[in-house]
This record gives structure tokens, C-alpha cells and sequence, in this order.
């Protein structure tokens, strides 16, 4: 008897990271590990900037300042959410249109920043600058120009969820940057060489990168001049947001020195150093789950109101978390940073801190209309917020002094994180949040305030005793998701995001 020829087995397409069961998890620990590495880049930066500020002395130290406010400007100018609209098309575009898009932003990246430097370079000795500014500016400059060709280079990382990786490179690039600072200081190197330090820093990182997703992506930049169209169309009203955003939080503090006294800037000035820094973890935290929101938005909207769920109680579980630490932990906090002479800080952080608050329940809506693409509704939700900061610190300034612009600093944010919600509901009135999880974190929140007001002990460990009984409190009451758990007993970062 002759034997049937065998019936082909057609190949089954590997399942996209992002359609997997397993995204939720990977999202989560990298969201834990990406939180991680933004901590330990900041005591890394924490250990090489008194060296030198030391070393360079006021003078020079105040160039490379100067340098680094104008290059802040360049990147913010020529990112135009360049990296969150990457990271969203790369989420759900699929074979050769995701290279081609990733091509296309490297090398419009490439154009935008590269124009943005010469021309700053430009005005800064058209406007008579010292020679170090303008040369500072040129080689500044340049690590901008790779740095961001290098964060372009790491969306696939971000959109394949490899959050093992990147938590890496984040570490990576203040680890070189901090050895640098300090080779230098050793050597007594002069004020150029801090310059190119970002240059070196930005090298490692792009080459590091580049061994990274050289097998998952193509390293060639593109130029094809309709795709960038379409792509600056796209983002403009996301850029204007992006900018708008970077503009209004900062507003109260450039208000201040017209409507207040420089006693109550200083006082005000100290406080929001304290909370800009901290004020990065929600982005850090929830922009880990942006690639599933993207996918989700284009996929699936059951999928979409999960996982927004989730983020909406984890981000008010964290947010409340902080933001008792940090009202508590103010006297340490002021001392630690401003010194003992800044204790007029206390109370005005204490304020502050309550915008943590909303910050994390904003970079979720906010990520949120991104994955919808309703980049105008972010724009005007962040327009909105500016008028709000403008009229509440020149409102609340004068009389208030510092008080008064961190009341303004707060209502802004808390006007945009209920105008982003507002918007999400009105756009898929499917995804509203429930509710459930704000009575446990309200009652979890009274009894940390209990015993941060009835132990008489130093700043810093009633912090600790009251986040401790907060805590306590989230799991009694059966606050946190079950995923959390779930996704915490996986396996490392590098093993679990490589694949």
C-alpha cells in the first residue's frame, strides 16, 4: 500500500509581543525597572554635579548653564513629540511600513535637529555671547543631534516592550556621563571638555543601542519628503501641546520673579526644583504601557478600557503613595536639597506635592488621547492648563506669595488631568474609569496622615512610618490589581524583554 503524501504545514506567524497575553507583564516590570534606573541615574547625577560646580567655579559654571538652558530649548523645539508619535506608529504599523516610518523619523529627526543647532549657534554669535557659550553651543549641540538620533534608534525597544534594555541604556547614559565629569575634575580640565563629555556620553549610547535593534530594525535613515509631510501634519498639534506642556508648569515660577518678592521666588523656586524631579516618575511609570494603548486603540477597545483601568487605579494608588511621602518628608527633603535656610520651602512643598497627585492620573489620560490620536484635544486641554497657571499665580501670587503660585501650580494640573479624562469619555464614552478603588485609597490616605500627625519623630522616618501604614493599608483593603503580582513573580527584565 502506498503511503498518502504528507499535507503541508503552512508556518504560523509569531505572535506580535503586543497581541500576547504576556505584554501586560512585560509593561508592568518595566515599568518597575524603568523607575529603578531613573533613580539611580539621578544619585549618579547627584554624586558628579557638586564636583563640578566646584570645579568649574561660578563663572564657568554659570556658561555651562547657559549652554544647557539653549540646548534644552533646541531639543524641545525640534523633538515635536517626535518620540511618542514613533513609539505609537511603530506599536501598530507592521512589516515594512514600521521600517519604513522608522526610517523616514530617524532621518527627519536627523534634519530637524541638525537645523536647530546651526541656527541657535548662529544667534548666540550674531548676539555677541562669550566665545565659550558659542562653542559650547556648537559641541552641545552635536550630543543633542546624537542623543536624539539614539532615542529614535530606541523605539522599537519601547514599542516591543525590551523595558529590560532600556532601563540599561537609561542607566548607561548617566553612568558615562557622571565617570566623564569626574575624569575631568580629576585632570582639571577646563570648561570645554564638559561640552564634550555630552558627546562622548551620547556616542556610547547610540552605539549601544544600535547593537540592540540592528536586528529588529533598519539603521538606514530615510528622506522621502511626503512621509515627513504627513508625519509634521500629524504632529504638529501634538507639538504645540508638547510645548505648551513643557511651558506651563514652569509658568508660575517665571511669573513669580514680576509678581512677587526674589525672597518668595527663592522660597518658591526650591520647592519645585524638588517636585519637577520627582514629577517624572508618572511619565516614566506609564508611558512603559503606551505601546499596548496604541495597539489596543487600533485593535481592540475592550482591551483599551482594561488596560486604562488598571493604569487609572495604579496611578492614583502611586500618586497618593508620593505624595504623602513627600508632604511628610518635606523638612528632610528642603534640608537635603536647599539647605536649612530655605525652611519657608516646607509648607509650599507640602502644597505641591499634592500635584503628584494629578500627574499621575494626567500622563495616563494623556497617553490615552495619544493612542487615540487626538492630538488636538491634547493642545487645547494643555492651553487651557497655561491660562489656568497664568490667572491662579497672578491671582494668588501677590497676596499668597510662594503659597499662592504652588495653589495656581496645583489647579492647573488638576484642571488638565480632569479636561483630559473629559476628553477621553467624550471621544469613547466606553472607557470611563470606575470608581471603585478611590473610597480605599482615600481611607488608606487618612490613616498615613494619622500617624504621620500623632508620632513625634524626624521628617524622614515618620515618611517612612506613614507610607509603611499606607501601604499596609492598600493591601488590607485589596486595592491593587491581582496582575500586579502576577506580573512582579516573572522573570528578569533582560530575559523576559529579549526575546
Amino acid at each position: 500500500m502506498s503511503t498518502p503524501p504528507a499535507t503541508p504545514v503552512e508556518p504560523v506567524a509569531p505572535v506580535d509581543v503586543l497581541d500576547s497575553a504576556e505584554a501586560g507583564g512585560r509593561a508592568i516590570r518595566g515599568s518597575a525597572w524603568r523607575t529603578g534606573a531613573y533613580g539611580v541615574s539621578l544619585l549618579l547625577s547627584l554624586v558628579s554635579v557638586p564636583f563640578v560646580i566646584r570645579h568649574l567655579g561660578v563663572v564657568d559654571y554659570g556658561y555651562y548653564l547657559t549652554v544647557s538652558s539653549i540646548v534644552f530649548i533646541i531639543g524641545g523645539v525640534t523633538e515635536a513629540g517626535l518620540t511618542n508619535l514613533g513609539i505609537r506608529e511603530v506599536s501598530v504599523l507592521d512589516g515594512a511600513a514600521r521600517d519604513a516610518f522608522l526610517r523616514n523619523l530617524v532621518g527627519l529627526r536627523f534634519v530637524l535637529t541638525t537645523v536647530g543647532v546651526l541656527l541657535a549657534t548662529l544667534l548666540v554669535w550674531a548676539t555677541g555671547a562669550e566665545h565659550q557659550v558659542v562653542i559650547g553651543t556648537l559641541i552641545a549641540g552635536l550630543a543633542l543631534l546624537i542623543s536624539l538620533t539614539q532615542s529614535t534608534y530606541m523605539v522599537p525597544l519601547n514599542a516591543q516592550l525590551r523595558l529590560g534594555w532600556v532601563s540599561v541604556l537609561d542607566v548607561l547614559r548617566q553612568a558615562t556621563l557622571s565617570s566623564l565629569f569626574i575624569v575631568f575634575v580629576i585632570a582639571g580640565a577646563g570648561l570645554i571638555a564638559f561640552f564634550w563629555a555630552g558627546v562622548i556620553s551620547a556616542v556610547v549610547m547610540i552605539a549601544a543601542t544600535l547593537l540592540l535593534v540592528r536586528r529588529h530594525a533598519s539603521l538606514r535613515p530615510a528622506f522621502d519628503l511626503a512621509t515627513w509631510k504627513r508625519v509634521l501634519r500629524e504632529t504638529l498639534p501634538y507639538a504645540a501641546a508638547a510645548a505648551v506642556g513643557l511651558v506651563y508648569f514652569r509658568i508660575a515660577v517665571i511669573l513669580m520673579s514680576y509678581v512677587a518678592s526674589k525672597h518668595e521666588t527663592g522660597i518658591f523656586s526650591a520647592a519645585f526644583r524638588i517636585v519637577e524631579v520627582v514629577g517624572a516618575i508618572p511619565w516614566v511609570l506609564v508611558s512603559s504601557a503606551f505601546p499596548i494603548l496604541a495597539r489596543a486603540a487600533r485593535d481592540d477597545e475592550e482591551r483599551l478600557g482594561y488596560a486604562l483601568q488598571r493604569l487609572f487605579e495604579m496611578s492614583l494608588i502611586l500618586g497618593a503613595l508620593i505624595a504623602l511621602g513627600l508632604a511628610v518628608g518635606a523638612p528632610f527633603a528642603i534640608s537635603v536639597v536647599a539647605g536649612h535656610g530655605f525652611a519657608e520651602s516646607v509648607p509650599v512643598l507640602r502644597l505641591q506635592a499634592l500635584a503628584l497627585v494629578t500627574s499621575f492620573l494626567l500622563s495616563t489620560w494623556n497617553f490615552a488621547l495619544l493612542s487615540l490620536k487626538l492630538y488636538s484635544d491634547i493642545l487645547w486641554a494643555n492651553l487651557l492648563a497655561a491660562v489656568v497657571a497664568i490667572a491662579g499665580t497672578l491671582a494668588l501670587a501677590p497676596p499668597l506669595g510662594a503659597k499662592g503660585a504652588a495653589l495656581a501650580t496645583v489647579g492647573a494640573e488638576a484642571v488638565l488631568a480632569v479636561t483630559s479624562l473629559m476628553l477621553v469619555r467624550r471621544a469613547r464614552p466606553a472607557l470611563s474609569p470606575n470608581l471603585r478603588v478611590v473610597p480605599k485609597v482615600l481611607l488608606a490616605g487618612a490613616v498615613s496622615v494619622a500617624v504621620a500627625l500623632a508620632v513625634p519623630l524626624p521628617a524622614v522616618v515618620l515618611a517612612i512610618l506613614s507610607c509603611g501604614a499606607y501601604g499596609a493599608m492598600i493591601l488590607a483593603l485589596g486595592a491593587l490589581p491581582p496582575e500586579l503580582f502576577d506580573a512582579l513573580r516573572g522573570r528578569s527584565p533582560l530575559a523576559d524583554d529579549g526575546r
